[in-house]
This record gives structure tokens, C-alpha cells and sequence, in this order.
């Protein structure tokens, strides 16, 4: 997500700003996640991370004294060595996603067509306070599993492998596939960078939006 504010601020430069592009899904934030299928590398390449994101938490505290942050950045420059070290030596097990934001109709289309393959379930239960019938929703975890899946397939735009060579996009079929086999962390990773994606994305609109609004 760290190209989001260059985005914006792109967007908002004479002769350029286009809200059709934005709406149009073309101009949409993006973002990289590394994935390791090997697990173990996975797992300590996470970790790695999570210091580094922990270090960074840390600069932004107020009041430290030079002597601190000094001891701070050399804690993460060691980190972040330690990293790069890892990731060299496991490059062959390195792959690159590219993930590209879609808007909040995309999404909500594609839990459209999982509630359409998956339709919602109630089962009848007794409120205890006021002795009335309700009804509740039943959790279904093979809808949860298509959308995750269909979202994959969405935000997915590019896989880059070890050697160099790139595959554009993925098929429903892959994403569902790949959700079985690479490794929890893996996993997890993509998960969360989707996330942060769909926040980036609303975060991209208002801004477009309010300066399109401004300029009107």
C-alpha cells in the first residue's frame, strides 16, 4: 500500500484527475506480498516482519531520546538483514502477488453469486428475554470459503515465480487450489493484504471523490 498517497496525489494533478478511470477500477491502488511455499521459511519470514512493523511502532512514539532511536534503527537494520539474508537463501521457494483493488460493488457481486450458490440457512430459536420466536442465521463455511475464493480470483492480478516467469491472474479453480495447499502463513499473508487492500481502495475513493466534488 505504499504507492497509495502517490496515487492520490496523482490523481489530484491539473489535467489528470479522471473519476471515470477511478470508478472504472483502472486506477485502483496495488500492492506486492511475497509468498514462501516453504512453510518453515514462511513462518520466520512472518515473523520477521511483525518485528520490523513492531520497530516502526516504535520510531513513531514521542519523546525518545537520540540514543534510543539510534539503538532502535540498529535493531531493525539487524532485522531487516537477518530478512534479506533468509530471503536469498530461499529464493527458489520465493513467488510475487500482485494484488490490485476492486470497488465495493465488485465485492459485493461476488458475495452475491456465493449467496446465490450457497443460499442463507435460518434456524428458529426462542429469545430467552422476550419469549418470541426469532429467526438466526446459520454460518455456512462452504460460502465463506467460495467468496474467500472468488476474492482471490478478483484481487489477484499477477504471479511472478522464482525464475521470473509471470502468470496474469488466476482462475476460480487455482485460487480455490491454492487455498488448500500453500502453507497457513501464506495464506494468512494474501488474506490480510486483501484486507488492507479493500481499506486503501475506500480510502483512494473519497479522496478522488472529494476532489472531484471540489472541482464540480
Amino acid at each position: 500500500m505504499s504507492n497509495i498517497e502517490e496515487i492520490v496525489n496523482e490523481s489530484k494533478k491539473p489535467g489528470v484527475f479522471n473519476i471515470v478511470d477511478a470508478v472504472k477500477n483502472r486506477a485502483y491502488p496495488t500492492d506486492e506480498v511475497e509468498i514462501f511455499i516453504d512453510e518453515d521459511v514462511a513462518f520466520h519470514v512472518a515473523e520477521l516482519n511483525e518485528a520490523i512493523e513492531r520497530i516502526a511502532g516504535d520510531l513513531d512514539k514521542a519523546g525518545l531520546a537520540k540514543k534510543e532511536v539510534d539503538a532502535i534503527l540498529k535493531r531493525r537494520d539487524e532485522i531487516m538483514a537477518d530478512r534479506e539474508k533468509l530471503i536469498k537463501e530461499m529464493g527458489d521457494t520465493k513467488y510475487l502477488f500482485h494484488l490490485k483493488g476492486i470497488s465495493e460493488g465488485t465485492r459485493q457481486d461476488l458475495y452475491d453469486k456465493a449467496l446465490e450458490k450457497y443460499p442463507m440457512e435460518y434456524e428458529k430459536n426462542r429469545n430467552p428475554f422476550t419469549n418470541e420466536q426469532e429467526k438466526i442465521e446459520v454460518d455456512n463455511v462452504e460460502r465463506d470459503r467460495y467468496f474467500t475464493a472468488l476474492l482471490w480470483e478478483a484481487y489477484i492480478v499477477k504471479i511472478v515465480a522464482p525464475d521470473g516467469s509471470e502468470q496474469e491472474g488466476i482462475n476460480l479453480e487455482e485460487a480455490e487450489e491454492l487455498r488448500k495447499s500453500m502453507p497457513l502463513a501464506s495464506i494468512t499473508a494474501i488474506t490480510e493484504a486483501i484486507e488492507k487492500m479493500r481499506a486503501a481502495t475506500a480510502l483512494f475513493m473519497m479522496s478522488v471523490n472529494e476532489d472531484f466534488l471540489a472541482k464540480s
